[in-house]
């Protein structure tokens, strides 16, 4: 009796430790990421379709000619990445990994998967993504820009296993070459993995 009574109070530890193992919450929810999404400005100032993309403005690209310096400016926006509006938390998405390492903590894949559940809601389904990689400037270059691509493509395969479309998704690392923190460029906040709107 006292060997079965003892083995019945193991299996409940057992069942009460498999449930406070359960995957982190995330710091946001999916809805949080959606309303970050749709507020993201278009970059020559466009309005959004229904489907949250950036229509063209059909004025600027019809009926008349561009005069040199503008051409110039336009050429010069487009070749720039499309960025978040600032403070957005798309500009750090609070994706962690274990230090060195392309590895996301429990923590960092939580908040990958919200991010995945953000992406996949039908109004936010034509959107695409860069998945940013960055680092601080710890180490060297070349070591820095390799594990931010490794960071980068961490993230873009968790969200396609997750159920985004692979086609909608770019992974790049940028190393620590755009710090969040330029005044201190070993500040962890410098090491991020940004999404940045596409369209």
């Amino acid at each position: 009796m006292r060997a079965s009574i003892t083995v019945l109070i193991f299996g409940f530890a057992c069942v009460g430790g498999a449930a406070w193992a359960q995957e982190p919450r995330p710091l946001h929810s999916p809805e949080d990421f959606a309303k970050a999404i749709q507020e993201v400005p278009c970059d020559e100032g466009q309005t959004r379709d229904n489907g949250g993309v950036c229509r063209a403005d059909s004025a600027s690209t019809r009926g008349f000619n561009l005069g040199a310096k503008a051409r110039a400016a336009h050429k010069e926006a487009a070749a720039r990445p499309v960025r978040a509006a600032s403070a957005s938390m798309l500009d750090d998405l609070r994706i962690t990994f274990a230090s060195g390492s392309a590895e996301m903590t429990p923590e960092g894949a939580a908040e990958a998967k919200s991010f995945a559940s953000a992406l996949i809601m039908p109004w936010l389904s034509k959107r695409r993504f860069e998945i940013a990689g960055h680092t601080d400037a710890s180490g060297s270059k070349r070591r820095n820009l390799a594990l931010s691509q490794a960071r980068a493509d961490a993230v873009l395969e968790l969200l396609v296993a997750n159920g985004v479309d692979r086609s909608r998704l770019e992974a790049k690392g940028y190393g620590s070459m755009d710090p969040a923190v330029p005044d201190a460029p070993r500040d962890a906040a410098n090491r991020r993995v940004e999404a940045r709107s596409l369209n």
